[in-house]
């Protein structure tokens, strides 16, 4: 499986998820927040693979740009984690993205394909590519412990 195509498949049920979080529990409303607290479950929920979604991406990209690669590549990279927070997260629009980023398009392009490319390699080791194993296994921090 090419990894550009496991992000892809992965940021589209990500998307579809936190909209579907969102229309349930609109991020300012805290006055239902009550319902939506994580409660002990074996399965994964919508607003879990959001929050993994977004940490595998963190993950990839954040290990180029920490602070101990301080050199002139590794702040570069930091970019790619802007823009994915930017764009693959937030939903910005593709023009008002590159616009503030001050990028070309194909600029845009190159990045774009780098963020698909470590993310979706992330996503494949964390264990949410496929979607359809993620959501029917039970997590791994929910497994019960053997005692001997």
């Amino acid at each position: 499986m090419k990894t550009s195509a496991a992000f892809d498949v992965c940021h589209e049920i990500y998307l579809a998820a936190r909209e579907l979080v969102d229309s349930r529990l609109p991020t300012m409303q805290l006055a239902s927040v009550s319902k939506f607290l994580w409660r002990p479950n074996l399965h994964p929920r919508l607003v879990e693979y959001v929050a993994d979604f977004a940490l595998a991406g963190e993950r990839a990209l954040a290990e180029a740009s920490s602070p101990q690669n301080c050199g002139s590549r590794a702040r570069l990279r930091a970019s790619r984690l802007i823009l994915f927070r930017m764009y693959y997260l937030g939903g910005a629009e593709y023009q008002a993205a590159r616009r503030l980023l001050g990028i070309s398009e194909l600029t845009w392009s190159d990045w774009t394909a780098e963020i698909r490319t470590r993310v979706g390699r992330e996503l494949l080791r964390s264990g949410m590519f496929p979607p359809r194993r993620y959501f029917r296994e039970p997590s791994a921090r929910c497994q019960p412990s053997r005692v001997a």
